[in-house]
């Protein structure tokens, strides 16, 4: 700042060193150089009152939904008003507080000259998973001479999303053979003749193979099947959020929770399995089960915006949150601890007639004898259990089975 009131200072003093000059000595010379020095001030001026009156900023991101991993394309468009070249620009691009720690931010120096507008392009590169929001645009804007020099935010918001990464699972066993709930679905891998229970009126968007032929030929109009309701696999997902949990642990632990989830999620989603989360965060996450294109995209924004935070012991949350729910469900555990708490609900909602699978993730180079013990009596409980290690989650295709 002292540097910029010293510069103000300078052309005014140069200026008026030259009018004197000129009014005491006289001739062509003098008064050139007192003309010269005013159309530099006069451009000075201008570039001070107009270098951002006629500047309008504007970003967008070449996608809103990402997955981890992938790189983040960010377009910065600056145009002006006037063509006469006012001067240089910087611009700044402050980074997510996520990933301050990871890149430094975005600066470059533009000269416009007569353009009107300017694009700028940059890449944030293996973007994690979360969500990020790219805000203020800090721009410092000088004429070319260097006397003034000005510093203007322009209050932009641009969102986006980082999925986690999921593996493509051949075989989860919880999930294969077991038929638990009923309910309706809008998609069958086939009508079964024996399932009929009577017809209906036929409604628009019924397939021609559920028209009832018989009955509609006997006058009435056009009549349609109507079948039972079709059993099919339900999978409730609890994941555990909470600060308890992963204190004092690695935080990758979580994220390859959150990435098993997810991997877990898919596999339900291209089986035609509904599927629905519960997590305790700060607030309450809970999506009912169902399984459509809407349904699976819902999932992964929470699963991207999830974050170790909540202050419900886990524990507490699935023994509250299992006993609502109708018998028969598979619930996946998804959780990096093994208290006696825990061990003993997910027993007891196996008795109770819940499908109970029980996912461990760690990071021990060994199993400690603790954490063995707690796993052979929960098999004894028929509770399936799997311990996912992230080197072991790298190579995952299988969960369970033979």
């Amino acid at each position: 700042m002292k540097q910029q009131k010293y510069a103000k200072l300078k052309i005014l003093a140069l200026l008026a060193a030259t009018y004197a000059f000129a009014k005491f000595q006289g001739g062509f010379a003098s008064w050139f150089l007192f003309y010269s020095c005013l159309t530099l001030v006069i451009y000075v001026l201008l570039t001070y009152l107009l270098m951002f009156a006629t500047l309008d900023v504007t970003r967008s991101v070449n996608r809103d939904r990402l997955q981890d991993g992938e790189d983040v394309t960010v377009t910065l468009r600056i145009k002006r008003k006037i063509w006469f070249p006012l001067g240089w620009n910087m611009v700044v691009e402050p980074l997510p507080g996520k990933l301050a720690g990871y890149y430094e931010p975005h600066r470059q120096l533009l000269f416009p000259w007569f353009r009107r507008e300017l694009v700028v392009h940059y890449v944030i590169p293996r973007v994690p998973r979360g969500n990020y929001q790219l805000t203020d645009c800090v721009v410092t804007a000088g004429d070319y001479f260097g006397f003034v020099q000005r510093k203007k935010t322009f209050p932009l918001r641009n969102e986006f999303l980082v999925y986690p990464a999921y593996r493509q699972l051949t075989h989860w066993s919880a999930g294969d053979g077991r038929i638990s709930g009923s309910m309706n679905v809008s998609h069958r891998w086939s009508d079964d003749v024996a399932a009929v229970r009577g017809v209906r009126e036929y409604q628009r968007g019924d397939r021609l193979s559920q028209i009832h032929w018989k009955a509609s030929a006997r006058g009435l109009g056009l009549k349609t099947k109507e079948f039972e309701h079709q059993a099919t696999n339900q999978v409730i997902f609890f994941l555990d959020a909470s600060l308890e949990s992963y204190q004092r642990r690695n935080p990758e632990l979580f994220e390859l929770a959150v990435k098993l989830t997810a991997s877990l999620v898919y596999y339900a989603s291209r089986m035609q399995y509904p599927y629905g989360l519960i997590a305790h965060e700060q607030k309450r996450i809970a999506i009912p089960p169902g399984n459509t294109q809407t349904h699976f995209f819902r999932t992964f924004d929470q699963l991207a915006r999830i974050m170790p935070e909540g202050i419900t012991p886990f524990a507490q949350a699935v023994g509250r949150e299992a006993l609502e729910l109708p018998l028969g469900l598979t619930l996946a555990v998804i959780t990096p601890v093994l208290h006696k708490r825990l061990i003993t609900s997910l027993a007891q909602l196996n008795r109770t007639g819940r499908n109970v699978h029980l996912f461990w993730v760690h990071d021990q180079p060994r199993i400690g004898e603790e954490e063995q013990r707690a796993l052979l009596w929960l098999s004894g409980q028929q509770v399936s259990c799997e311990a996912i290690h992230p080197a072991q989650y790298e190579q995952l295709k299988r969960i369970g089975g033979v």
